[in-house]
């Protein structure tokens, strides 16, 4: 019987596989530095890149943020135009109302009979205070008032009325308050009553 020593032959196999496991693990331990390398690198760049857009943006928005600001001033500057031409119309308005209130009262006033000492108009409501030589003057130009296409109805109030001395004279102290109403409410467009009527089209 032949017997075959399988000893040395078992060690060499056994070397030789160490010696594959040593290498695959170097290889290993290589590749995966390479690609933490690479990794690396690649995040670098990366980030290098975002910076510089970052600063280039940041340029961009340096550069803009003047034209933002002039806009915002311009802006302010409208609306500080915008408010000044609502100011002067309402006041254009208010003093239009004011001088036709005047004049509106002044023709419905006793003639050297009454005078006024404060008048006011507010959203169309007028208050009037003065002095008259009687109660008789006091109460024509009640009725003048009253009779007025201008005046609401039924808006004439006598406040009060009482006797104040202006020197050796005896007069009567007013205050009375009406609705004005505006001339457009007044003077409508008339329509006409008979309109002429529209001829019938021709048939083709």
């Amino acid at each position: 019987m032949i017997q075959i020593n399988l000893l040395p032959i078992r060690k060499q196999l056994k070397k030789e596989r160490s010696k594959h496991f040593v290498i695959t693990y170097i290889l290993s331990i290589v590749l995966a530095v390479t690609a933490m390398g690479y990794l690396w690198n690649f995040q670098r760049t990366t980030f290098d890149q975002l910076d510089k857009r970052h600063g280039v943006l940041s340029q961009e928005l340096e550069r803009y943020a003047k034209y933002d600001q002039l806009l915002k001033n311009l802006k302010k500057e409208k609306e500080l135009i915008d408010e000044k031409r609502r100011i002067i119309g309402s006041l254009c308005k208010d003093r239009d109302n004011l001088t036709r209130s005047l004049a509106l009262f002044s023709f419905y006033t006793p003639a050297e009979k009454l005078w006024f000492d404060k008048f006011s108009n507010t959203a169309g409501r007028v208050s009037i205070s003065g002095v008259a030589l009687s109660n008789e003057a006091i109460a024509e130009f009640l009725r003048n008032l009253e009779t007025s296409p201008f005046i609401a109805k039924r808006s004439v109030i006598l406040a009060h009325s009482r006797q104040k001395s202006v020197g050796q004279q005896k007069l009567r102290e007013f205050q009375i308050s009406c609705v004005v109403l505006p001339y457009s409410a007044v003077h409508e467009p008339a329509q006409p009553k008979d309109a002429p009527a529209k001829k019938p089209a021709d048939k083709a």
